[in-house]
């Protein structure tokens, strides 16, 4: 078949039609869209302690009693649609034992806060529930004291879990 110029523009008017009709062009085998949930999970056993979906861009926070200093620290994570978990922001009140530092982070002081903004990528979040930190995770507005899923000293971990959306 020879194509000229009104040929190809009668088949792109009929392509547009059809994928009118049909709601769009079907994706590329295997890139179908993935429901994204996250989820605490006891490492001993991999048994899922707690899930709730979520969707790539959203933020969630881990907050905590810092185990020597006894201050509040607050970790602001971001969730990419591959999965990852992206630390983004730690917030304190002075630098402590096993708080973010890195001399090319971006630190600020603001009132009696340390914020130090960063992008530090995790496939997940290795974590001990501590019995004495209050360790909660805050997703979409709901605070989930960790202690209410885990025993103390428990090891857990928090990731992304990807499953294909179902088709409507």
């Amino acid at each position: 078949m020879h194509f000229t110029p009104r040929t190809a523009f009668a088949c792109l008017a009929w392509l547009t039609v059809v994928a009118a009709i049909t709601g769009g062009v079907a994706p590329a085998p295997g890139a179908e869209s993935m429901r994204l949930r996250l989820e605490v999970v006891r490492r001993a056993d991999g048994h899922v302690l707690w899930d709730h979906p979520v969707q790539a861009g959203e933020n969630f926070t881990i907050d905590y009693r810092h185990s020597s200093d006894h201050t509040p620290v607050l970790d602001i994570f971001q969730i990419t649609a591959d999965g990852t978990l992206v630390l983004i922001e730690e917030r304190f009140d002075w630098y402590g034992s096993g708080l973010e530092f890195h001399p090319s982070a971006d630190i600020s002081f603001s009132g009696a806060q340390t914020r130090v903004r960063l992008h530090r990528p995790f496939a997940e979040i290795p974590l001990r529930v501590g019995e004495v930190a209050g360790h909660g995770l805050t997703l979409q507005g709901m605070r989930l004291p960790l202690l209410s899923i885990a025993k103390g000293r428990e090891s857990i971990c928090i990731r992304i879990a990807r499953q294909p959306a179902e088709s409507r």
